[in-house]
C-alpha cells in the first residue's frame, strides 16, 4: 500500500493547533526547531490574536504539518508521496527530503512577510 501526506494551505489554521499537537518527542523537536530557526517562541503564533497575521498562520501551518509527519513516521507510516495545496507545498517539501527545516521556517516567515506586506489589508 502506498502512502501520501497531503498538507493544507491557509484556511486549515485554527487557535490552539500547535499546543494540541500529540505529546510525542518528535512533537518537542519540531517544535524546539523552528524556535530555535526563528528566534522566538514558535507556540505564540497559534493564538487567535496571533492567527489574523498571515506570518503566524503559514508558520503555523509548516510546523503543524512538519510535526505531524514526524509523528505519523515514527510510528511507521512514512509517506512514499507528499503533496500541498499553495503554503503546504513547504511542508510537503521538508518531508520529501528536499528542504531542510529550519531553511523552511526561515523561508517561510520572509515569503509569508512580503504576502503581508503587499497586502497589508488582507
Amino acid at each position: 500500500m502506498s502512502v501520501l501526506f497531503t498538507f493544507p494551505g491557509q484556511g486549515a489554521q485554527k487557535p490552539g493547533m500547535l499546543h494540541a499537537l500529540p505529546d510525542h518527542p518528535e512533537t518537542a523537536r519540531t517544535l524546539a526547531e523552528a524556535t530555535r530557526a526563528l528566534g522566538r517562541d514558535v507556540l505564540a503564533l497559534d493564538g487567535a490574536a496571533a492567527l489574523r497575521s498571515t506570518v503566524a498562520v503559514q508558520l503555523a501551518l509548516l510546523v503543524a504539518g512538519v510535526a505531524m509527519a514526524r509523528v505519523l513516521a515514527a510510528h511507521g507510516a512514512a509517506p512514499q508521496m507528499v503533496a500541498g495545496l499553495s503554503i503546504g507545498a513547504w511542508p510537503a517539501a521538508v518531508v520529501a527530503g528536499v528542504l531542510d527545516f529550519a531553511d523552511a521556517v526561515r523561508l517561510v516567515e520572509l515569503r509569508a512577510r512580503l504576502m503581508e506586506d503587499a497586502y497589508p489589508s488582507g
